[in-house]
């Protein structure tokens, strides 16, 4: 049979936090009611001192401490009992107001914010009533009876037991706000220091004073409380301490101006992070930091334990601190280098799609040079193949005269846009003189010419003789797998068409036709679709005029018509 394991005394107090603290006000209101004064009272003051590390919201209660510290923390309690009195004791009670008002900022449960509003209210009024006027004769309460409040008082803790608390979160920046807890101290010290001054200085009796110095507070908190944020149309005192705190001393606005400086004067991704990480330099709480993306890692100055860090797609970035960073601090760093990798990852890419250009501008020059090779040989072989067929050998030798001159400048012209990708060459030449040379050239093809050029029109004869070639050789293909098609090409206004009676194209097919690379049994895919790019870049424009079973018709005009 298993034993049920039993809970410590200090676990079981632990876990009913609304106790200790009333167990706590019951020993401060002992000593505060004239209890310092007798030793043997005062020894309850190591009571309070144990309910309350039980209770504070700091340092979790599991935490083990060394010799040392215990030693420390010992000398200090045996301390205070020594040196306990009304002084002490009333700054203990603006220092506990102020963990109970931290505390009461932060919670979200309705009952306990209301026992901890009671322990806040408790702890005013025996700050007021018990400890301010034990420390003069001078500060009396007549006509208030304060043996009544003495005896009587104690009487409200068990209303605290009405109002369960849960159990404290040993963490700081969980448990008590800092901020709060100090306005709240600051605030009833200026309540009790001024009530005493009141009353020294307007000669009045301790309660008047009072009760005159609750107003004046009152009055004052509801200004301060009114312009920290008002509704007159102005941002108010909370949204300036909140840009101040949010700044640190460097300002967004800052970062920005420096990051779009750094970007101007680096390009390279690189070196421009570098930078970047270089400007924090200047800030004082800074003393070192490191950075990594795709080299090794990078650093200056000195490392901490103190640090923060941020990883984003690939980029590692770490800020080492002076001192332990608020969490104020955290998301101002967080912001500064969030917005640097932002810019890196911006300049990262703009790298890349220049990279990727050059090399788009390499492949696109590769292919279109590969494909008028191609298309050179392919001329060759014809004429190679009309030069082999019986005949007249001065009519093949005239063929040739004409032909080679030919396929000559258009070879030259390819090694030029291999030496010059970027530059495109255009010569205009006359239509008639161009329509009757590709007549000539391809005068053993079984082709329906048509149409004649307007006298005195100028053509761009390499991209005509580039398309032309690229059509010719795609319907000779189909003409392999169709046999019997029938050719025609025609000179149209300022343009040519070939067609085709042929099977059309399929409709998925047409659609990608000219606007990108295509599957093809016969090539790559890609010579209608550099013929388009070349077309649009010389102000013509490529289309499938016409796609139906017996008619297939490319046809090349200018963009304009």
């Amino acid at each position: 049979m298993n034993a049920r394991p039993r809970l410590s005394l200090g676990l079981w107090l632990e876990r009913r936090p609304h106790m200790l603290l009333a167990a706590h006000l019951l020993l401060v209101h002992l000593l505060a009611f004239g209890g310092w004064k007798i030793l043997a009272v005062r020894l309850l003051w190591l009571v309070a001192l144990g309910l309350f590390l039980i209770w504070q919201p700091f340092v979790a209660g599991e935490r083990r401490i060394s010799p040392r510290q215990g030693a420390l923390l010992v000398a200090i309690a045996l301390a205070t009992v020594l040196f306990l009195g009304p002084w002490l004791l009333l700054i203990w009670c603006g220092a506990l107001a102020a963990v109970i008002g931290g505390r009461v900022l932060w919670t979200e449960s309705r009952r306990e914010r209301l026992g901890y509003l009671l322990a806040f209210g408790y702890l005013v009024g025996l700050t007021v009533l018990g400890v301010v006027p034990e420390i003069s004769p001078a500060v009396v309460l007549d006509p208030l009876p304060r043996d009544v409040f003495a005896r009587f008082m104690p009487l409200l803790l068990p209303l605290l037991l009405v109002f369960p608390a849960q159990p404290l979160q040993r963490r700081a920046g969980d448990a008590f706000d800092l901020f709060y807890g100090m306005l709240v101290f600051l605030v009833l010290a200026v309540f009790v220091l001024g009530a005493l001054a009141y009353m020294l200085v307007g000669e009045i009796g301790y309660v008047e004073s009072l009760f005159k110095t609750s107003l004046t507070l009152a009055a004052a908190l509801l200004v301060v409380a009114w312009a920290w944020n008002p509704r007159a149309g102005f941002s108010g005192i909370g949204s300036a301490v909140s840009r101040y705190l949010l700044s640190v001393g460097m300002p967004l606005e800052q970062w920005l101006i420096q990051l779009s400086e750094e970007s101007e004067r680096e390009a390279h991704p690189e070196r421009f992070l570098g930078a970047v990480m270089h400007r924090l330099r200047g800030m004082p709480w800074v003393t070192g930091a490191s950075w990594q993306t795709v080299g090794p890692l990078e650093r200056f100055g000195e490392e901490t334990a103190l640090l923060h860090s941020l990883r984003l797609n690939g980029v590692a970035l770490s800020v080492f601190f002076r001192h332990p960073p608020s969490p104020a601090m955290r998301w101002h760093v967080e912001w500064l280098l969030r917005l640097a990798a932002e810019f890196y990852l911006v300049k990262r890419q703009t790298h890349d799609l220049q990279r990727m250009g050059y090399l788009q501008a390499v492949y696109e020059t590769g292919a279109r040079v590969t494909h008028d090779v191609k298309n050179l040989l392919q001329s060759m072989q014809l004429l190679c193949y009309a030069a082999a067929q019986p005949g007249d050998p001065a009519e093949v030798a005239a063929l040739l005269g004409r032909q080679l001159p030919q396929i000559t400048e258009r070879l030259k012209v390819t090694l030029e846009k291999l030496q010059s990708p970027r530059t495109e060459r255009v010569d205009q030449l006359p239509a008639a003189d161009w329509w009757q040379a590709v007549r000539e050239r391809y005068a053993h093809l079984a082709i329906a010419w048509q149409g004649e050029p307007a006298a005195g029109l100028m053509v761009p004869g390499a991209l005509f003789d580039s398309v032309l070639e690229n059509l010719l050789q795609n319907v000779l293909a189909k003409g392999q797998r169709s046999p019997g098609l029938r050719i025609g090409v025609g000179f149209v206004d300022a343009g040519f068409a070939v067609s085709d009676d042929g099977p059309c194209i399929p409709g998925e097919l047409a659609n990608a036709l000219l606007a990108e690379p295509v599957a093809s049994e016969d090539g790559l895919g890609i010579g209608l679709f550099h013929a388009a790019r070349q077309a649009e870049g010389l102000g013509y424009r490529l289309a499938l005029a016409e796609n139906r079973d017996g008619c297939v018709r490319f046809r090349l005009a200018p963009a304009t018509e």
